[in-house]
């Protein structure tokens, strides 16, 4: 039966293969938009482990989370380190990591932090950030790269470099005045720590010491650093702190307490309730697509059936051959069916084939523009029960079809 099916379909394999082809990308339109959206959703959750809350201006919590964990955007304003010490002497806190962000090095973001960064910061799975060559920062003019950049621009330990002025965004002039010796190059993390450049906060205060209103005034080659008094390079703002506390539950009263500090205007954040409000808002969008690939999946459906059903006045000659040679309406049913059975077959396998395809591609794109790198399989459960219901589906609109070949006999067909 295979046989004579496949040389049956080979007769009519323009419209057969147009067919298929509708109902493989709508599957491949279904799968990737599902796939993409997980994707997404799990390498932004495994950006960041083992903070319970980020302080920082009071502006959105999604907003804020944005632009400290994965740097997109440009903070709206800064908060004192008067209020961050003030902060840091709370009783439920186990740890404080003050950032500043706004600089930049060939097109990616600098962090001036702590050393201290490096020891409380995780990612993934409550997994720690380990070195692949050096270690961190821990003087004014040493800096620690994340992997991507090391790789990109070919940096390692011992390379000097120098930051330039603005973020990416809004690229300004480079502190040519001052360079920076990498110490550390961080293992790779599939999260925007790859794609970061560490300095130290008092590195990253002395760079800015000659500048005003986003402009150089002078040279810090024209000062002699050693004179500095020793509290010169404290820096007066940054930008957020992450903060670890001694107990996971004292954090809403922990947020609560800190929107209500009264000498400035700031708030903690939550980064699993600020991720969450935004797949709560991709979600919409994703369904929507997923309604309208289902839509085109019935539709490839319906037109599958319809081509069966048209090919059949034509096929009535090839009917009548089997039947005269002893072929049961049972049999030419069965075909028909098995018919539809090969084309979701095949509309499957070069589904999963593309989508395969398309999420590697997307991965790839994930990491460029965010920094994160999730993790796709070549099928998932989920997968198999939606190619399953397409497959039954498709099947079972067979039927339609194989009933009309049923019902005509020898008689009809020869006359």
């Amino acid at each position: 039966m295979l046989s004579l099916l496949l040389k049956s379909m080979r007769s009519r394999i323009i419209p057969t293969s147009l067919v298929t082809i509708s109902l493989m990308a709508s599957m491949v339109l279904l799968l990737s938009i599902e796939r993409i959206q997980q994707g997404a959703e799990e390498g932004f959750n495994q950006s960041i482990s083992g903070v319970d809350a980020i302080i920082g201006p009071r502006s959105s919590s999604l907003e804020l989370v944005l632009y400290t964990v994965f740097h997109l955007g440009r903070p709206t304003n800064n908060i004192t380190t008067k209020t961050i010490d003030d902060v840091k002497q709370r009783s439920d806190i186990s740890w404080l990591v003050p950032i500043a962000l706004g600089d930049s090095h060939r097109g990616y973001r600098v962090v001036a932090t702590e050393p201290n960064y490096f020891k409380h910061i995780r990612y993934g799975n409550n997994q720690p950030l380990t070195f692949s060559k050096g270690v961190p920062f821990a003087e004014l003019s040493e800096a620690t790269l994340g992997s991507d950049v090391a790789e990109k621009l070919n940096y390692s330990v011992g390379s000097e470099i120098q930051i330039t002025h603005g973020s990416i965004e809004s690229l300004g002039s480079k502190h040519d005045d001052f360079s920076f010796k990498v110490t550390g190059v961080l293992n790779k993390t599939g999260t925007p720590i790859d794609q970061v450049v560490f300095l130290d906060l008092k590195g990253y205060e002395l760079l800015h010491l000659g500048w005003k209103s986003g402009k150089k005034v002078f040279s810090l080659e024209d000062i002699d650093l050693s004179s500095l008094p020793p509290d010169a390079l404290n820096p007066k703002t940054v930008t957020a702190a992450f903060v670890g506390l001694k107990s996971k539950l004292t954090i809403f009263n922990f947020s609560k307490n800190i929107r209500e500090y009264p000498e400035e205007a700031i708030s903690a954040v939550i980064p699993g309730i600020a991720l969450s409000e935004l797949w709560s808002i991709v979600g919409l969008v994703d369904k929507g697509f997923q309604l309208l690939s289902w839509i085109i999946i019935a539709i490839s459906l319906i037109a599958m059936v319809t081509l069966i059903i048209a090919s059949l006045d034509n096929r009535k000659q090839e009917m009548t051959i089997y039947r005269a040679n002893g072929a049961s309406p049972k049999f030419l049913a069965a075909m028909v069916i098995y018919e539809s059975l090969v084309i979701g077959l095949v509309a499957i396998i070069g589904a999963i084939i593309l989508v395969t395809a398309v999420t590697y591609f997307a991965t790839n794109q994930l990491n460029l523009a965010l920094g994160v790198s999730p993790s796709f399989k070549w099928i998932s459960l989920n997968e198999i029960k939606v190619f399953s219901i397409i497959l039954l589906s498709g099947v079972l609109s067979g039927l339609i079809p194989a009933a009309m070949v049923f019902r005509k006999n020898l008689h009809q067909a020869l006359s």
